[in-house]
């Protein structure tokens, strides 16, 4: 039976409210019949046992962000055994969005950093720093991550960009 299939961008809050883990189903269900309908955005909700291991693929997990003025959003990230924000990707739900905090190489651009701001009526210092913290019943490490601001790939270090 084909389960339910998401591509990474249309993935909500309420996703991750009824099903907190997702993996990739293009690494891990190259067997199955509907793979060639999947790619490497596509995400599926996870059927083994819980809490899951960052060894089993790329996953993502529900957690939930704190705000620097103390009021959490939903969100998730990839569980990882380093702190390295490129791996984890915290992302957070605000007014129906989702919204990402690593830039690559490319960064964050200004009008998505200000969409932010505006969808969360709050700025940088009621914001930075986020405290993304997923709940041990879903992942087996512990994943506690703190976002400074938004941050682009600068080599072998990540750092914060203008917030």
């Amino acid at each position: 039976m084909k389960p339910e299939l998401k591509q990474f961008g249309e993935l909500t809050a309420d996703d991750f409210e009824r099903e907190p883990v997702w993996i990739s189903c293009h690494v891990e269900d190259y067997d199955e019949p509907w793979y060639d309908k999947t790619d490497e955005e596509t995400f599926r909700p996870w059927s083994g046992k819980l809490p899951v291991s960052a060894s089993l693929g790329m996953l993502l997990v529900r957690a939930s962000a704190t705000l620097a003025d103390g009021s959490t959003h939903p969100g998730f990230f990839t569980p990882a055994e380093t702190d390295e924000l490129g791996l984890i990707q915290p992302q957070v739900f605000v007014a129906g969005r989702m919204f990402s905090f690593w830039g690559g190489v490319t960064g964050i651009p200004r009008p998505y950093r200000d969409d932010f701001y505006r969808s969360i009526s709050r700025g940088p210092d009621a914001v930075f720093p986020i405290r993304f913290a997923a709940a041990p019943e879903f992942v087996e490490i512990t994943n506690t991550i703190e976002v400074q601001g938004f941050y682009k790939n600068r080599g072998r270090k990540s750092a914060k960009i203008e917030q």
